[in-house]
């Protein structure tokens, strides 16, 4: 397995952790699993720079932290969710996504959906 898909399982895992806590209003220990899983999504936000175009470097940010995150276990795609700059100014909010899947390919999603 790639250390960027043993990333990917440990995120997710821990999200399941954060999300069993919450029900349970467990606060010290959601505090405990996120700071967890910023050092993971610090991990695969290097990465992503590593194999990023030149044109999804010039709109990341320097750091993970004033994006959003989220994975899809069935596809194995991490994504940093952002407001596109380009609509910063508009009345509705678009959304783009930087994406990296396990063979650490990097792409970018514009107008990107949130699913529910």
């Amino acid at each position: 397995m790639s250390e960027i898909s043993d990333l990917f399982k440990e995120w997710d895992e821990l999200n399941t952790k954060a999300g069993e806590s919450m029900g349970q209003f467990d606060f010290s220990k959601i505090k405990e699993i996120r700071k967890e899983q910023s050092n993971i999504e610090n991990a695969i936000f290097e990465i992503v720079k590593k194999h990023a175009s030149e044109d999804i470097l010039n709109i990341l940010p320097e750091n993970c932290g004033e994006l959003e995150m989220g994975y899809n276990a069935s596809d194995e795609v991490f994504y940093f969710v952002m407001i596109d700059p380009e609509f910063e100014d508009e009345e509705e909010i678009k959304l783009l996504a930087v994406a990296i899947d396990v063979n650490n390919n990097v792409s970018l999603i514009n107008d990107f959906k949130i699913e529910e």
